[in-house]
């Protein structure tokens, strides 16, 4: 199941939440996260948090680099 969406970076990068829907709490419990590039495609694979706060900000860089 996909929790919330946290707006990272400058430029339209996307930090989803996907775990499981705990019974007893009806909240979800975070099993790990997936980035969105700015275009709405997903970057292959899962992340923890700051792996994926990390992975944006290195994406930025390198395209700022390329400008």
């Amino acid at each position: 199941m996909i929790g919330n969406p946290i707006p990272w970076g400058k430029h339209g990068w996307v930090i989803l939440e996907e775990g499981s829907l705990n019974p007893s709490t009806l909240q979800l419990d975070v099993a790990h996260y997936l980035v969105v590039k700015p275009s709405g495609e997903a970057v292959s694979g899962t992340f923890t948090l700051s792996e994926a706060q990390h992975y944006i900000l290195e994406a930025e860089a390198k395209a700022s680099k390329n400008e």
